[in-house]
């Protein structure tokens, strides 16, 4: 009898700890700056579990208790995983915005040759694309946006306790809608860079049609890069101020997935 006091008193601690856990890590490993590769993957494990230890004694109170089964465990710390990949995914949709402008940038500029090692995915994207990605992420950093996650984190556990996460529809409505505001933000960003390439590559067009002696190929080629390169140059400010206005709408659905205020 006192055996089993004993190990419901070092159980409970310990299932806090593993369901504050299990929502802390995906936010941390998807948004940046420890979703960058350049941090090692024990920095980051070993600042998931100071910060789980941080908010156990803060969540223990509210806290399910812990389940008598493997089967409910399992389920309680699949939910809690979702709810964290959730909000770590809005925040990822944030930075994807303006590499999905550097590609069509890039595409049309004729860059798609010129690739690089996005240090986030190691996977190879355009120049151009990376570019903008580390500038999205160095606004994200400078506006707070890193502490607006955690505080979203901290204020889920007013609706959703330690081990009690349920699974809401309105989650996927929320994702569905931030992901068509990616892609709008995305393609505004694009937009005003877009259309001066395109006019470059009517010019060069004309050129190639009244001057078909000319390698139209090596000069367009050219035009299109001082073209991308001055564009970028004159337009970047305006860039990042439409990033900046509109990233308090990725930060508001992740208060509304954490805490359902609307």
């Amino acid at each position: 009898m006192t055996g089993d006091a004993l190990l419901g008193l070092l159980s409970q601690p310990l299932w806090v700890f593993m369901t504050v856990l299990a929502r802390i890590s995906p936010p941390l490993m998807l948004a940046p700056p420890t979703r960058s590769t350049a941090v090692p993957m024990r920095i980051r494990a070993m600042i998931a579990l100071a910060m789980s230890a941080l908010l156990t004694p803060l969540a223990f109170d509210s806290a399910a208790p812990m389940p008598g089964d493997v089967i409910n465990i399992s389920i309680a710390v699949a939910c809690e995983i979702l709810l964290g990949v959730l909000l770590g995914s809005v925040i990822l949709l944030a930075v994807a915005c303006l590499q999905i402008a550097g590609q069509s940038v890039g595409h049309l500029a004729g860059f798609d040759l010129a690739t690089s090692v996005d240090p986030n995915s190691e996977e190879e994207m355009p120049v151009i694309s990376n570019m903008l990605g580390w500038l999205s992420m160095a606004i994200l950093l400078l506006v707070g946006g890193h502490r607006q996650l955690l505080e979203c984190c901290l204020d889920s556990y007013q609706r959703y306790p330690a081990g009690s996460v349920l699974f809401d529809e309105s989650w996927l409505e929320e994702i569905v809608m931030i992901t068509k505001h990616t892609f709008e933000i995305g393609i505004r960003a694009a937009a005003p860079l877009a259309t001066a390439l395109l006019l470059s590559n009517l010019v060069t067009g004309l050129l190639a049609r009244t001057l078909p002696q000319l390698n139209v190929l090596a000069i367009g080629f050219n035009i299109n890069a001082m073209a991308l390169l001055t564009l970028l140059f004159l337009g970047l400010g305006s860039v990042t101020w439409v990033f900046q206005q509109e990233l308090v709408v990725w930060v508001a659905t992740c208060h509304r997935i954490a805490t359902g205020v609307p």
